[in-house]
């Protein structure tokens, strides 16, 4: 189905955290989108929403068993030195979208969630239970 049609969707998650994005009708509507059922294709990968909340370290191993990545709980972390930010499946941490005055490790805060406000970051507790999406490459 040939259309300029776009479907947008938006994931509510947890205090603020919201996913936005937009998809043709074309993708919205093929059958072999090349994403398993439950998961939703958006442009080359496949997102899947889990409204469970986990902290993070949980929501990170079943990333690592289904081998699919984090985001919302985006899979960045401090944790091994304070200050310097890595992602958890090893790729270049050139990317920043912090949220004004953050990181600050307000209350040793070592994990980034997405979308605190006008889709941008903020360090937080890894111990708290957030409902979070995970990605997987087509």
């Amino acid at each position: 189905m040939a259309s300029g049609c776009q479907l947008v969707f938006f994931l509510c998650l947890t205090s603020g955290l919201f996913f936005v994005g937009t998809v043709s009708a074309q993708d919205a509507n093929e059958q072999d989108s090349g994403c398993e059922p439950g998961w939703t294709r958006f442009g080359s990968r496949c997102f899947i929403f889990y409204n469970t909340p986990k902290q993070w370290i949980d929501a990170e191993l079943i990333e690592r068993v289904t081998g699919h990545r984090l985001h919302t709980w985006i899979g960045g972390h401090d944790a091994v030195r304070e200050g310097t930010w890595m992602w958890s499946d090893g790729t270049k941490f050139d990317y920043t979208r912090w949220s004004i005055g953050e990181p600050n490790n307000y209350g040793t805060e070592h994990c980034i969630e997405m979308n605190w406000g006008g889709n941008y970051w903020n360090d937080n507790k890894c111990h708290y239970g957030k409902p979070f999406v995970c990605a997987k490459d087509l």
